[in-house]
């Protein structure tokens, strides 16, 4: 009867996988790269990470040279090998632009001469026009004769204090000439990194072959840093995963005298890993990658349940004896590691809900495979009776230590122990603090670093820049709802760019018609006597334009640049200080950003205390409330110890520290666990555990990006301090 029971369940747990996988491949599942989306998921902060996918996927080409003509020729040469499908530059249509403008003159006035002419102050705008008109640099834009006070080369010169420059054109700086390349990513290329990173890896190459005879390129850009952060970070990681899978295949090698046990190690965690994202997939529309990284990072774990299985197994005739002697561990190590996981469905973090569905999936699918197929296929490993023990001290060249075969540790070594972890508590928690800066998690290579120095000074573009997002019920409605949040920056000094500054609504063309014949009627006859007397006449008489500037073909840089949707639009700020002006939502990419970043970590915070109280609880109801105390105790330890390291050395605590103490408390429960309730021979399968995963973290604390780094150096310091908590607080192996 049991064996029938567990042929069904079998059949039943391969039914499972093989349904997922025919699900996901009917209704595959996108993978989404960008770290907003995994902090920010409302309709309201969509509008956020837009912009900042907007303003962050652009590449910036500086060419260098002594000779303004060489910057130009080059920088004109390195365009066209570019595929214009994948990098394109914005150029406004200068020609047709200007004719629209000539056109439509009368209605057109920059907001300081409109300023002006409201206040009836005709005499300054005549000194403006006169300056104007002897100026022998700037020639007019447009017939003076229909255009004497130059209103029209007023207003297109008022876009001059906007901080943009033109592609090609050699700009001065330093004694030498640089042209610029301002390049836009096409948006479906941006939102696939691989491919992205191929095209910045061409862009490269390019900038090899021109950066020779007194000629230098540069390259900035997010995408550009993308490149050089993934590129390195590739091969550090590859070869991490290359020693740290071969110091795994040799540590079970030395305990189990054969890699056998790899095989079904392997397989159980490939199905854990493809029943997690297939799940994922199901329920969500979009799997972040740092799902898929922090996930498959804690299926890690499953490698404790394979190891617990094969040590038992040496120990015991047949499979089924070894299962049933770690059955109840392995049971409550899955209970409480889901546990923990199941309250992080609660949080408001889209991240969190599905790293935790993803490890949930995960762990339930390895743990299936280890009691369901594992006694059936493996009855004996072969291997002689070692200890772990024995490896470890070789490592580290101590001599035999009882306390370390028995799995505990000396009352003199408890002492010591104890009082440096109370001295790293006590200082090191009167100096923590807290970091949500994204930017400080990426620390950019030098040379890149100035090259945006470079950039923003030839760009103007050093500025701290923050957006209104005006939202109206149509074009006109939002334009004029711009310009009165553009009256009020107009009189705080404030530079902006706005739609509505390069195409005024109706409503102010109409007003600019009016402020523009009272100035004629005022002040022409004094001021225009270059003109013959008929023609002004006909100016102060001539009736007002029926037609008025809308947007056109010629203006679709402008409507791309300004326009979200047909009822959104942005303003851009640089280094506004104000706050929110009525009729629109003022966004600051760096202090929204580095604000939810503060509120994604305070709902991890406030998430630990539940995880152990519910933790506490269910193995309370498992075993007694003095046992849970001490399997919970090395867990809540580590993860005080942590934290107390990190402000003993003065690190910022960020979101990703906290996200690294989840599998913390994942990785301390299944020592703790197994110590606890499991045979003598259990504190070689936790040892072992150990040292395969701290071997890994470690590892990843030399990586050269620094939010792995940290990554690694958080997660091994904490396991180590769980395994040695566990020795501490745990003293007694079985029941």
């Amino acid at each position: 009867m049991h064996n029938k029971l567990i042929n069904i369940l079998r059949i039943f747990f391969i039914l499972i996988l093989v349904t997922l996988g025919v699900l996901v491949f009917f209704r595959p599942a996108n993978t989404e790269t960008n770290i907003l989306k995994a902090v920010f998921s409302s309709t309201e902060d969509n509008i956020l990470v837009d912009l900042s996918s907007k303003f962050s996927a652009r590449i910036n080409v500086i060419v260098e040279n002594e000779s303004p003509e060489k910057s130009e020729e080059i920088a004109k040469t390195i365009y066209a090998k570019l595929d214009k499908n994948i990098f394109y530059t914005s150029d406004v249509n200068i020609t047709g632009v200007l004719s629209d403008y000539e056109k439509y003159h009368n209605n057109l006035l920059s907001p300081e001469t409109r300023r002006l002419l409201i206040n009836k102050q005709y005499n300054i705008v005549a000194e403006k026009g006169l300056e104007a008109l002897y100026n022998p640099i700037m020639p007019p834009i447009g017939s003076i004769e229909d255009d004497p006070f130059l209103l029209l080369t007023d207003f297109v010169m008022g876009f001059s204090e906007n901080k943009e420059v033109s592609n090609f054109t050699p700009v001065q700086f330093n004694g030498k000439y640089y042209s610029l390349i301002m390049l836009n990513v096409d948006s479906e290329i941006a939102l696939s990194p691989s491919v992205l990173n191929d095209e910045v890896k061409k862009l490269t190459d390019i900038q090899k072959e021109y950066s020779k005879d007194g000629t230098n390129v540069y390259l900035t850009g997010a995408p550009v840093h993308s490149y050089f952060a993934s590129s390195h970070s590739i091969f550090e990681i590859n070869l991490i995963s290359i020693l740290s899978i071969i110091f795994i295949i040799c540590l079970v090698y030395f305990y189990f005298d054969s890699i056998i046990p790899l095989i079904p190690i392997g397989i159980s965690i490939g199905a854990g890993i493809f029943a997690g994202w297939s799940m994922v997939s199901l329920i969500f529309k979009d799997i972040h990658i740092l799902t898929f990284v922090f996930s498959t990072t804690l299926i890690g774990i499953c490698v404790d349940y394979s190891l617990h299985y094969f040590v038992s197994l040496q120990a015991n005739k047949s499979g089924q004896d070894a299962l049933k002697e770690i059955f109840k561990s392995l049971s409550v190590s899955l209970l409480t590691t889901v546990g923990a996981f199941i309250v992080l469905l609660f949080s408001n973090f889209i991240l969190l809900k599905q790293i935790s569905v993803f490890t949930i999936t995960g762990l339930v699918t390895v743990y299936s495979i280890v009691v369901l197929f594992y006694p059936a296929v493996f009855s004996k490993t072969g291997g002689q009776n070692k200890s772990a023990a024995n490896l470890l001290q070789k490592l580290l060249m101590i001599k035999k230590c009882p306390h370390l075969e028995r799995g505990t540790i000396s009352r003199r070594g408890l002492n010591i122990i104890t009082l440096i972890a109370c001295i790293i508590l006590i200082f090191g928690f009167s100096r923590i603090s807290f970091d949500d800066n994204i930017k400080n998690m990426y620390v950019p290579p030098k040379f890149l670093v100035n090259a945006e120095k470079l950039f923003a000074e030839l760009a103007g573009t050093g500025s701290d820049i923050s957006f209104f997002v005006v939202k109206g019920q149509n074009l006109q409605d939002i334009l004029e709802k711009e310009e009165a949040i553009s009256d009020k920056l107009e009189s705080k000094n404030v530079t902006y760019q706005a739609l509505s500054r390069y195409m005024p609504s109706i409503k102010r063309q109409m007003s600019n018609q009016y402020l523009r014949k009272q100035l004629y009627k005022d002040k022409i006859e004094e001021y225009a006597v270059f003109l013959p007397s008929s023609q002004r006449i006909k100016l102060i008489k001539e009736k007002n334009n029926i037609g008025f500037l809308t947007l056109n073909n010629n203006f679709d840089l402008f409507k791309k640049n300004f326009l979200i949707d047909k009822n959104t639009s942005i303003m851009v700020l640089y280094n506004y200080e104000g706050g929110t002006i009525e009729g629109a939502r003022l966004i600051s990419l760096q202090k929204d950003i580095s604000s939810q970043l503060r509120k994604c970590r305070i709902i991890c915070l406030s998430l630990l205390l539940p995880i152990f109280l519910f933790l506490y609880l269910l193995l309370a109801k498992i075993y007694d409330f003095k046992s849970a105390l001490k399997i919970i105790s090395p867990s809540i330890c580590a993860v005080l110890f942590v934290f107390g390291m990190l402000g003993l050395f003065n690190c910022h605590v960020n979101l990703f520290h906290l996200l690294a103490i989840f599998l913390i408390i994942g990785f301390g429960l299944d020592y703790s666990v197994f110590r606890f309730g499991g045979n003598k021979k259990s504190s070689d399968a936790v040892l072992m555990s150990c040292m395969t995963t701290v071997f890994s973290f470690a590892l990843l604390g030399f990586a050269g990006f620094k939010l792995i780094s940290s990554l690694g150096t958080v997660l091994s310091l904490g396991l180590v301090s769980s395994y040695i908590f566990s020795l501490i607080l745990i003293q007694k192996v079985g029941r």
